[in-house]
């Protein structure tokens, strides 16, 4: 059954919140013990370990009444998160097909 354009969206990022989940807790635990983290740790927080923008993008286009326009209204910063969330889903459903077909 093909996917739908927000499905691919959706599924990317549950991937990357999966795959960003055991650092960011457990550097947000070490912070709410008011213990430090190196510089590399805190940059990996406010950048790859925020999601925020990534979340945000796959709402607006959610919510939009027609997909294709609400991709339109989007920055290139945007369009560019879009771009890694599918390619993130397309590789992992990708692998998931070459290990069905090897069973």
């Amino acid at each position: 059954m093909a996917k739908t354009p927000i499905e691919v969206l959706k599924k990317g990022l549950s991937i990357l919140q999966q795959q960003v989940k055991a650092r960011k807790a457990q550097l947000e635990a070490k912070l709410r013990r008011n213990e430090k983290i190196s510089h590399a740790d805190e940059e990996w927080l406010d950048g790859k370990g925020n999601l925020v923008d990534e979340e945000r993008v796959v709402e607006v286009l959610e919510t939009a009444s027609d997909y294709e326009m609400g991709l339109q209204r989007l920055n290139d910063a945007e369009k560019d998160t879009i771009q890694r969330l599918r390619e993130l889903a397309v590789l992992i459903l990708f692998w998931q097909l070459k290990l069905f077909q090897a069973l």
